[in-house]
């Protein structure tokens, strides 16, 4: 058997230094990425530390912070249902609006997270944990009747107590396993074998901002992203999995990993200051579909809930080569494949037993199994201090939810894109509420740290620059099928299908409006987009440092501004909505290393009424005490 040579000092040298340069330069910019939203960063205090003996090491890190948010943006009617006193044709996505008016405290958190480190020569183990407790969101009173017309015209009150405890106990009072794995390191063939076994993060790609990427395979808990104070670690749900990475030869390495405990993704729950789905997320139980006209009866006006309908923990699986090359400027390359299933929820249903009549028909969430990704990724430096990253990603089968209007339609018996003869679908059918694309999505960007800038009075300047672009691959027309994008609340014309006499089906129940026998007043038609094949925007951002501004206390400004160019990513993708913009200002301190805060502002705008969050401003402060 013939052995693979090591890696000489001088190559290994090289490389090393280079790694070094690149992951500082992309950790900064997720500092700051994350510094935007009101994450506090700072260097690591001084950790408590034991040594039993024999070689045997432990180390604990904590931080406890204390955070408080406020709605700054005033509530827009085009955002709260027409039955619920607003404008929009929909109650399914105001529930956050209707929960929380201008000035309201939204959080008020205190939060520890701490993790140990257990080392032993070459081996470990690794466990985080973090605990949540929110005074204002554990004894918020959500869903409360009387904002939603007659007290129980959609559910029960014990329904909507039942959801109110469901959202206090995940905002308010919250405990989550994070990190917890062994790990080890051994020389095989002269070569460094490494190994992680138990719940951990896979770390691909290169994006910074932007998801769906070779990010994909990492669920999320946007809640926790509205955590004044939160950190990045806190956000994303580590999943149990194998995971074991070899050098092959100087300058190239392996790894492959298994993943045995599928874990979702969670939106913004329901009533969340952020939501905008109250039907698909935590504390959602029910959909509307009266399109939020109000009516004489509204028995009937509402579908519920069923079960998820979760995939399975195993048959993910998938695997990565990576290539430093010293000869085109030490550029660090790597390609991927791997098979997962949905992080992401996806609506379906089952149909009424009769038409035109919501009885027996229902909705559920769903995660399909079996996508298939590939891509490559690439980081590097450039002339003037510049650092370039960069990934493609290719996925087989991704699920594309079908706009929800057509799904309701179907699931009543009401000729739509997907049954286009009255009652076809009647019978309690199953609805499939998604369709598989193949899906392309590119990713660029480029950061630059620069020193002291005399002007300015600055230590330091973090500038970072982002532009991603998704095609859907075979997206039909919305004439043929329409594919759901953020506002569109409505039935779309289609000539087809008789669309304006299904605007009347649905309202009226199947029954003829005598003053409009061919229903074309009851309901205006959508002329929101719905989504598109293409889209894409870019994200900037920018952070000064300055050292010793106040005594030991240093002070670090950040501004982000996201804009999204062109086009309506598909839901659950989600990642651009044309014409929306935001823009956050925050300032960070520490003060020595123990010490840290920030206070920060974010302004939503743009978007017109596909926009959800453009009333949903909000100023947030935090301080934390690392020990």
């Amino acid at each position: 058997m013939t052995h693979a040579h090591p890696t000489t000092d001088d190559s290994r040298t090289q490389k090393d230094r280079h790694m070094n340069g690149i992951n500082l330069i992309r950790k900064t910019a997720l500092a700051v990425a994350a510094a935007s939203f009101g994450c506090i960063w700072a260097p690591l205090a001084q950790a408590l530390e034991f040594e039993p003996g024999h070689g045997v090491e432990l180390r604990v890190d904590s931080k406890l912070t204390a955070g408080a948010a406020w709605r700054m943006g005033r509530p827009d009617e085009r955002n709260i249902g027409i039955s619920n006193g607003g404008e929009a044709y929909s109650t399914n996505n105001d529930d956050g609006n209707l929960a929380w008016d201008r000035g309201d405290m939204v959080a008020s958190v205190l939060k520890l997270t701490s993790d140990a480190t257990l080392t032993y020569g070459n081996y470990g183990v690794f466990v985080r944990g973090s605990y949540l407790y929110d005074h204002t969101q554990k004894n918020k009173r959500y869903f409360n009747p009387d904002n939603y017309g007659r007290p129980g015209k959609e559910a029960p009150t014990s329904e909507y107590q039942q959801r109110t405890q469901d959202v206090r106990n995940h905002l308010g009072n919250d405990f989550d396993l994070l990190d917890a794995y062994v790990y080890g390191s051994n020389q095989v063939f002269d070569r460094t074998l490494t190994y992680k076994l138990g719940r951990q993060i896979l770390n691909w790609g290169e994006s910074t901002l932007v998801q769906n990427g070779l990010n994909s395979l990492v669920a999320a808990d946007a809640n926790q992203l509205r955590v004044p104070g939160f950190e990045i670690d806190e956000v994303v749900r580590p999943a149990g999995m194998l995971f074991i990475g070899y050098d092959l030869i100087e300058n190239v390495s392996a790894e492959a990993f298994y993943q045995f405990e599928w874990r979702r993704t969670d939106p913004d729950v329901a009533g969340g200051y952020l939501s905008t789905n109250d039907f698909a997320s935590i504390g959602g139980t029910r959909a509307n579909i009266s399109f939020a006209i109000p009516g004489e009866n509204d028995i009937g006006s509402t579908i519920p809930r069923v079960a998820d309908r979760n995939p399975s923990d195993g048959g993910q699986y998938g695997g990565a080569l990576r290539f430093y090359i010293p000869q085109l400027n030490g550029i660090d390359m790597a390609l991927y494949a791997a098979n997962y299933h949905s992080r992401t929820p996806l609506i379906s249903g089952t149909s009424g037993a009769e038409p035109l009549r919501p009885f027996g028909s229902n909705y559920f969430v769903e995660y399909p199994e079996d996508i298939r990704m590939y891509g490559m990724s690439f980081s590097s430096t450039l002339p003037l201090g510049l650092a370039l990253q960069g990934e493609y990603s290719y996925k087989v089968g991704q699920p594309l939810q079908i706009d929800d209007v057509e799904i309701l339609l179907t699931g009543l018996g009401i000729p739509s894109q997907l049954n286009p003869v009255l009652g076809g679908a009647s019978g309690s059918q199953p609805l499939r509420g998604y369709r598989r694309h193949d899906v392309s999505q590119f990713d660029f960007s480029i950061s630059r740290l620069l020193g002291p800038t005399p002007w300015l009075f600055n230590d330091q300047t973090i500038l970072v620059a982002e532009f991603a672009y998704d095609y859907i691959h075979g997206l039909p027309s919305a004439n043929e099928l329409r594919y759901d994008a953020p506002g569109t609340f409505l039935p779309g014309y289609d000539p087809a299908t008789d669309g304006p006499s299904r605007a009347g089906f649905v309202v009226n129940r199947g029954k003829v409006n005598p003053n409009d026998p061919d229903g074309r007043d009851d309901l205006p038609f959508e002329t929101n987009s719905y989504a598109t094949s293409a889209s894409y925007g870019y994200k900037l951002l920018a952070r000064l440092s300055y050292n010793n501004a106040i005594g030991a206390v240093a002070l670090n400004p950040t501004i982000r501004f996201d804009h999204d160019l062109h086009g309506y990513t598909p839901t659950p993708i989600g990642n651009f909505v044309e014409g929306r913009r935001l823009v956050s200002v925050s300032v960070g301190w520490t003060y020595h290393a123990a010490w840290s805060g920030s206070v920060g502002y974010v302004n939503y705008f743009g978007g017109n009424r596909q926009n959800l969050l453009a009333d949903r401003d909000y100023l947030d402060a935090s301080i934390a005490y690392s020990f």
